[in-house]
């Protein structure tokens, strides 16, 4: 008797789980979306008559940035990835347009750990160390958004006083999660008192994902590279809410970008209905009227997603199974990697004929 159709119910049940786990992601962003507009009592004529009445350009203009902003955040996690795996940046680009891609279609950051899942099988790096860099990437990418705090300030008006409240929940986070993955980094606790490794094996590679950074080089990162994205999206919305008839001083376009991030910790599919959210309730404070707000952060989201979900497509569509095959654009360099283990090291040189994933 075939066992094929009852081996093939794990794989079913996971597949319902995702979709279980995108429908109320969906559920929960419309949800919010939804008793924002009631509260605010925004009308839907209102609404429409604004959507006609855009300026193109300045959407134009943020469709590109969207892209440029893509390439600012791929840089600054090709510089995190370098000491573990060796991709050129624009290999690194195009995994993060696909990782991207992953991210809209799928909620909580899902693409990020599928990304980690098809390099860690492509290039026999341990998937534990590789999370340990992705994990190492988020929180860089969220210092980030407190050190473009500082230069946001020399332009011009003082912030709101609740963007001094986000930011400083942010920065003690940040802080907390920095002195956890120095400790997870540090030598203290990797072994027992008799001089054997403590812990599972994917417990001690994840440590070795922290501990391969370099933490001066990783300062650096942090204090030049890492605010570039967060820099370059507050000029954007600066630029893009002229579609509107509006204008806003830099702090406020800071502003508008902190809180539609902080909207977006509910884990929708794009960010559907948290982003909107946040966004208008920000641009409110500053004297944009409720419908006008709601028609631009609409139109801005879909500049933002738009772009870069069709160039992770177009990636995927070019090189498809290729992107992470032996011979793809995730392939590591024959170059033993700078901190993999001897075993790591032979399985890379040695892989030749990987195992491709339905």
């Amino acid at each position: 008797m075939s066992l094929r159709p009852s081996s093939s119910f794990p794989a079913r049940e996971r597949v319902r789980r995702v979709w279980l786990r995108v429908i109320l992601g969906l559920c929960a962003g419309v949800g919010i979306a939804v008793a924002m507009v009631l509260y605010l009592g925004i009308s839907q004529r209102e609404l429409v008559r604004d959507l006609r009445h855009v300026l193109v350009w300045p959407l134009l203009v943020a469709a590109a940035g969207s892209l440029v902003l893509l390439a600012l955040q791929a840089l600054r996690w090709w510089i995190v990835m370098r000491p573990v795996l060796s991709l050129s940046y624009s290999q690194a680009y195009r995994a993060l347009a696909v990782g991207y891609l992953f991210n809209v279609l799928l909620p909580a950051r899902a693409g990020d750990l599928l990304r980690v899942q098809y390099l860690g099988n492509r290039t026999g790096v341990s998937r534990a160390k590789l999370l340990g860099t992705e994990i190492v990437d988020f929180c860089s990418d969220k210092w980030g958004w407190v050190a473009a705090f500082p230069i946001v300030c020399l332009l011009g008006a003082p912030p709101p006083a609740w963007l001094f409240r986000a930011l400083a929940l942010l920065s003690g986070s940040v802080l907390l999660a920095a002195c956890v993955l120095a400790l997870m980094g540090s030598r203290l606790g990797r072994t027992t008192a008799a001089g054997t490794a403590w812990g599972p094996e994917w417990l001690r590679n994840l440590r070795d994902g922290f501990a391969v950074q370099q933490w001066k080089r990783l300062a650096w990162l942090e204090t030049l590279i890492a605010p570039l994205p967060w820099l370059w999206e507050t000029g954007v919305i600066w630029v893009a809410v002229k579609a509107i008839g509006f204008s806003l001083t830099p702090m406020q376009a800071f502003a508008v970008l902190t809180a539609f991030n902080l909207a977006m910790v509910v884990p929708s599919p794009a960010n559907i209905g948290a982003f909107e959210s946040g966004g208008t309730v920000a641009l409110i404070q500053f004297q944009v009227p409720n419908a006008a707000a709601l028609a631009f952060i609409f139109l801005y989201h879909l500049t933002q997603v738009i772009p870069s979900m069709a160039a992770g497509a177009l990636v995927l569509i070019l090189e498809g199974e290729a992107l992470f095959g032996r011979r793809g654009v995730l392939k590591a360099s024959a170059g033993r990697p700078a901190t993999s283990t001897r075993e790591e090291q032979e399985r890379v040189l040695g892989q030749a004929n990987p195992v491709h994933e339905n």
